[in-house]
């Protein structure tokens, strides 16, 4: 127990130096605090345990600010008798031995931050007391919560949702031992305490049940079954504790009398006195909340390290991306702009090019989350690539019909001769469709140039977020520039584009090979023309008499079709010659005609979807890049222009001299943690300490008969099963405290739970359906199982 309290002083005094140096408004340490109702005795409570009568006393809301309370134990073979004395944070290093004079001190300390007139404010009283008599534990003394505002007072009527909020921001902390504080006299059900930590820790892991005014109850009437958990059960517990009453208050009874008196009491009742030792006394309480802050600053010591040097390092970026603050000097300033420009064309060059660049990368976190998507060149990239990609699926004469062809042919015929059809009539198709193009290939310019103008916003406010002034004044300039280049690229991408509708022209081989002549079209039109043979007639054979008959039948009835036939056919002949009459060219020339029409426009597409985007990306793209940096250089390299764009906003000032210090603190707590070794020592321990104990392998090897035993069966040896878990947080009352070495293998030669003093385990053991307690016999050992390595 020795050891215990010393590992316990060593690691409270480095979480209580981490305190000193601020860590607490960074990251969360472990600390206790004492929450519950108004009047429900927390004040009471911690002076019981700190040993000493110090708080402030009266009726109403006492309690106005939060106490964090430092106790520091003294050795007894160092400070002899009862030595004891207070520090108060703000007050210096004076020592307070007269605890009057520190109840004074609280008392001036909370009307000079939340006024006289009982006003609560969120500023805790850092107090430390140093005791023989006082444990080694950190408290925090919250402010009872309060449902009605006192009359004529500070206190707004908001006053439970605001009291409710400052204990909810203490104890919502994982890393924050939750001390409810609950009268006896109260329904638990009703207990705000409880329903507090219920909320903040469902599973009851980290809070304690200390219950008050425990000898106030009504007579016939105690808080058993609250102290055994079985209304509202904890993990950790409950712990009864009788407090000195107003009257001993009044006649200032000693902490250390009433204590004594607290002993005989629970010893003497009727109920208390019988049940199992660690549920009642303030003694048990400080045991219990010794042990736990033990355990809990042990356990998340590790993670605090962890927090602290990850912390460190996101400072010390974003301070090396701040810089060291505006420069003073002519030169220095120029110095500055020519390494905040240089970085801003550099990486506007390589985001457009894909190209990956250290130094920039820190520039990257100060971009939000929606900026981080595809880079300036993989979009520039993707619009050219969907530039024109709808016209390649498509068929210009897919809704032209051979009618409209041959109405094409026939009007730039003119009164010429018939028979020479006129080129005029392809372009006057294919013109139409060529047309087309002309507003898909500016759009592209302008989706280049809009690409162009967001990837410089997000890399001007990346790169000069110190100095918003110059920010504006390189991106105008920018833009600017990427204006100048975007009207340059379009007249010539509308040069380019005039030159495709203009003149009809290509040198395609494919082209020039299936419709560079009127060979392709003969040759199918006469392969159209050669019919296949006909087929062989069968030899006929002489008709039957039934056959006769029929086919006279046949040549009845086609005589009488063939006259109606005749008839309808003579009028149609009227109408086929009236159409042959305007009929002047063949369908295998129409089809030539559509057949190089899809096939011109494929090409022209084809070739503007490559000649458009190298046009865009030369002519903007690369001279922006190249014209950039110079540009920004010529333009910014002016002393008086320099001393008003490098002005750094108040904000940016603010945000250097908070990293500054919050990094100042991160690094006096990790001092704090690496300056003793032993740390990892106690850390190591506490992992060992949370092992599971090995489980028996005898539990395993004998396999269970029935559920229950019979009447008169010895039950098994305690080493041979596996421990139940507890159901009860609490013992019942009269039971046995378990053997700390119940898990553990029982030694050869140890009697059983129910054999005789000196009688081996072996012989004990008596069958589940044996009348006589004779041994069983030995089973053969199983063969090895390979797959677990037996």
């Amino acid at each position: 127990m020795s050891a215990l309290y010393e590992n316990l002083r060593q690691l409270i005094t480095i979480v209580d130096e981490l305190r000193d140096v601020g860590l607490q408004h960074y990251i969360s340490l472990p600390r206790i605090a004492a929450i519950g109702t108004q009047s429900s005795g927390k004040s009471s409570l911690i002076e019981s345990i700190v040993g000493m009568d110090f708080l402030p006393r009266g009726g109403g809301v006492v309690t106005r600010r939060p106490l964090e309370l430092r106790l520091v134990h003294l050795n007894t073979q160092e400070y002899s008798g009862d030595q004891a004395w207070a520090v108060f944070d703000k007050v210096g290093d004076k020592k307070f031995t007269n605890f009057n004079e520190v109840r004074q001190e609280i008392e001036r300390q909370t009307d000079l931050v939340a006024g006289a007139n009982k006003g609560i404010v969120n500023d805790p009283i850092i107090l430390t007391i140093y005791a023989t008599g006082a444990p080694d534990l950190t408290l925090i003394d919250l402010p009872g919560i309060t449902r009605v505002p006192v009359k004529g007072s500070d206190q707004n009527e908001d006053i439970e949702k605001l009291t409710r909020d400052m204990t909810l921001h203490y104890v919502k902390d994982p890393r924050t031992i939750v001390l409810a504080v609950l009268p006896a006299n109260q329904d638990m059900s009703v207990s705000d305490s409880l329903q507090l930590a219920r909320q903040v820790d469902p599973q009851g892991v980290r809070s304690i049940g200390v219950i008050t005014k425990i000898d106030i109850m009504d007579q016939g009437t105690d808080a058993a079954k609250m102290l055994r958990g079985e209304d509202v059960p904890l993990r950790l517990g409950y712990v009864g504790v009788k407090m000195r009453s107003q009257a001993d208050i009044m006649e200032n009874k000693p902490i250390k009398n009433a204590l004594m008196e607290e002993r005989e009491w629970f010893e003497n009742h009727r109920v208390y006195g019988k049940l199992p030792p660690g549920m009642v006394g303030t003694p048990v309480l400080i045991d219990k909340l010794t042990n736990i802050l033990f355990k809990h600053i042990r356990r998340f010591l590790p993670e605090i390290k962890k927090e602290i040097n990850e912390k460190r390092r996101s400072v010390q970026d974003r301070l090396d991306e701040l810089g060291q603050g505006v420069p003073v000097e002519v030169h220095e300033r120029v110095q500055c702009m020519w390494t905040l420009v240089t970085d801003y064309c550099e990486m506007f060059k390589n985001t457009i090019r894909g190209k990956y660049d250290r130094k920039l990368q820190r520039y990257m976190c100060n971009l939000s989350g929606n900026d981080k998507g595809l880079s300036g060149g993989a979009r520039v990239r993707g619009i050219m690539n969907d530039f024109l990609v709808d016209y390649t699926e498509t068929s210009i004469t897919r809704d032209m019909s051979d009618d409209d062809i041959e109405k094409a042919i026939r009007i730039h015929e003119g009164d010429s001769l018939p028979g020479f059809p006129s080129p005029d009539t392809f372009e006057f198709l294919a013109l139409p469709h060529l047309q087309k193009l002309a507003i898909p290939s500016a759009e592209c310019v302008n989706n280049v140039a809009a690409a162009l103008d967001v990837l410089a916003q997000r890399m001007a406010h990346a790169v000069f977020r110190r100095f918003p002034k110059m920010a504006e004044a390189v991106l105008g300039m920018t833009q600017n520039i990427i204006q100048e280049q975007k009207d340059s690229a379009r007249s010539i991408v509308d040069e380019q584009v005039a030159c495709y509708i203009g003149y009809l022209f290509t040198n395609d081989p494919e082209y020039l090979t299936e419709h560079g002549s009127m060979e392709p079209m003969y040759k199918g039109q006469q392969a159209q023309q050669q019919k296949p043979p006909p087929p062989m007639e069968e030899e006929k054979k002489d008709p039957s008499q039934a056959e006769k008959i029929m086919q006279q039948m046949k040549d009845g009835s086609r005589q009488a079709y063939q006259s109606v036939n005749q008839t309808m056919s003579s009028m149609m002949n009227k109408k086929g010659e009236a159409q042959r009459k305007q009929q002047r060219y063949s369908g295998p020339f129409v089809q030539e005609i559509r057949k190089r029409l899809d096939s011109y426009f494929a090409i022209t597409v084809r070739n503007v979807r490559d000649s458009i985007p190298k046009a865009v990306g030369f002519y903007l793209v690369r001279a922006v890049q190249d014209k950039l940096q110079f540009e920004l250089l010529n333009e910014l390299n002016q002393p008086d222009k320099l001393q008003e764009l490098l002005g750094e906003p108040p904000h940016i000032v603010e945000e250097r001299k908070t990293l500054a210090n919050q990094l100042q603190v991160l690094q006096k707590a990790s001092a704090v943690l690496t300056r003793d070794p032993t740390l990892a020592a106690i850390a190591f321990e506490a992992e060992d300490d949370e092992q599971p104990l090995p489980q028996p392998k005898a539990a395993a090897s004998r396999p269970m008969v029935s559920s229950m035993p019979q009447a008169g069966a010895g039950y098994p040896a305690a080493a041979s099963a596996a421990p139940r878990p507890a159901v009860s947080t609490m013992p019942a009352p009269g039971a046995a405290a378990p053997s700390p070495a119940a898990g553990m293998t029982r030694p050869q030669g140890a009697g059983s739970l129910l054999s005789g003093g000196g009688a081996p385990a072996a012989a004990s053991r008596v069958g589940l359906f044996d009348e006589s307690p004779a041994p069983m016999p030995k089973r053969a050992a199983p063969p090895p199982n390979p797959l677990f390595g037996e």
